[in-house]
């Protein structure tokens, strides 16, 4: 009896896993922001916004995206605490972000990470940009990354290569974007 009540449960099982992943994935945006430093933090208000600076080897992590770097400023309303968007600053800053159940990711880097949570979650990379995806690299000054639409803008110069070869093995003159 055991047995087959496990075998019936086996495969709902598999289901409520599964949902739990994709939710995941699509839902990054509807996640809690959560942060960590190992230094110091400040706050102060003027008018309407709050702005919360974070000092030493910060980690910014929604779902599946994970933002680190040296320092972190986050601007938010101060009414509600809604956060409006979080800047992070490193040598350098990195950005990872899980894109399918597949486990292929779309990493990043710059001397400057701008996550914008309002609307359509938007991620700037400034300074020295660089955004892997799964056989693709760009290297730019600045780029701009839209989550959801995985749309890009840039400002130049710009050098990349799309292709079928692995991302990890293409090299990129990143000292060529600044």
């Amino acid at each position: 009896m055991q047995l087959r009540r496990i075998n019936h449960l086996l495969p709902l099982l598999l289901c409520l896993i599964a949902s739990v992943s994709v939710s995941g994935l699509e839902s990054d945006k509807d996640q809690d922001i959560l942060y960590s430093a190992l230094g110091r933090s400040t706050s102060r208000i003027e008018g309407n916004v709050r702005t919360v600076t974070l000092e030493e080897e910060v980690k910014v992590t929604q779902g599946t995206l994970e933002i680190s770097g040296d320092n972190a400023t986050f601007e938010s309303e101060a009414q509600t605490s809604t956060i409006r968007q979080i800047q992070v600053t490193g040598s350098p800053a990195q950005y990872r972000q899980q894109l399918n159940l597949d486990g292929d990711y779309i990493e990043g880097e710059s001397e400057s990470i701008i996550y914008s949570v309002e609307g359509e979650p938007v991620v700037e990379f400034i300074g020295s940009a660089v955004l892997r995806g799964t056989n693709d690299v760009l290297s730019c000054a600045a780029i701009k990354y839209y989550t959801d639409s995985r749309f890009t803008e840039t400002t130049g110069p710009c050098e990349g290569v799309s292709g079928r070869a692995s991302a990890d093995d293409i090299p990129v003159d990143s000292t060529q974007a600044n």
